[in-house]
């Protein structure tokens, strides 16, 4: 009996401890919320929570800013670079996972090499490649510049390798070949693994702003992450209108909470996967 008790009081500390641990990291995005609705001239009061709520902010947002353009661009231009490297990265993965050649190994390795560059030694040959075929300042060349990634042909071969070989023989007896095995047998296996992957990408895509902010400069064409500093930069010093602004960053949060409630699940599932299997 005392083993039981024991037993549940440490249950209790572990739960203790995980709340402790969410309130402090959720913490700074309730901030945010209420100084959102709080009057501008109470932001520096000290006050934690407002005298009056005002959510007249969020209209604000799209009333008085560019945020819905801004999000209109940063959402269809992440859907599109998501498209392109999923499927990129199924049809490498397939092929890493399933040739066993030397010289397909060898390029597997050499991918991975160049995953270990940082990310900026390639912003000035990609600035440079735009520049000569006029794609600067457009969309079309941030997605081109985004079009396959190292992480999701890795991610993608991790998990078509878990993939039972008893399955891709008999499919193979089946009169199944590479297009059929990739689109009935890897991807209905690994669809967790490809939610998992989708979230990230997105995730990467939507919050990027060094390579964005270099390459894009006209308002028409910017994303949520380089409008949301045009926002504060235009209002920078003492005068500034937190509450619009942080309005403003709550509204940006919105697409990732949206994406990330609905594929939570297979994220979960995915991640358990592969810890299982290592």
């Amino acid at each position: 009996m005392g083993a039981l008790s024991w037993a549940k009081v440490k249950t209790g500390i572990r739960y203790a401890a995980l709340a402790v641990v969410s309130v402090i990291m959720v913490f700074p995005f309730i901030w945010m919320f209420l100084i959102s609705i709080t009057p501008k001239n109470e932001v520096y009061s000290g006050s934690i929570l407002p005298s009056t709520f005002h959510f007249e902010n969020y209209i604000r947002v799209f009333t008085d800013t560019k945020m819905l353009l801004y999000l209109w661009n940063s959402i269809s231009v992440s859907l599109i670079i998501i498209v392109f490297q999923i499927v990129s990265a199924i049809f490498a993965a397939y092929v890493f996972t399933t040739v066993r050649k030397k010289w397909v190994q060898f390029c597997f390795v050499l991918i991975l090499a160049t995953y270990m560059l940082p990310s900026a030694v390639t912003y000035i040959p990609s600035f440079i490649l735009l520049s000569k075929v006029n794609l600067l300042d457009t969309h079309t060349g941030y997605i081109l510049s985004e079009f396959i990634s190292i992480f999701a042909i890795f991610f993608l071969r991790q998990s078509f390798v878990q993939v039972p070989k008893e399955v891709v023989h008999a499919a193979k007896l089946d009169g199944a070949g590479h297009l059929r095995l990739i689109f009935t047998v890897y991807i209905p296996y690994c669809k967790n693994a490809i939610a998992s992957l989708v979230l990230i990408t997105f995730i990467y895509s939507y919050n990027n702003y060094m390579w964005p902010s270099l390459l894009i400069k006209s308002e028409e064409n910017m994303f949520v992450t380089i409008g949301l500093r045009r926002l504060f930069m235009s209002q920078a010093g003492y005068g500034m209108d937190f509450p619009l602004a942080m309005a403003a960053c709550a509204v940006s949060l919105l697409p990732m909470l949206i994406l990330l409630a609905v594929a939570s699940k297979r994220i979960i599932h995915s991640m358990a996967n592969l810890y299982v299997n290592k």
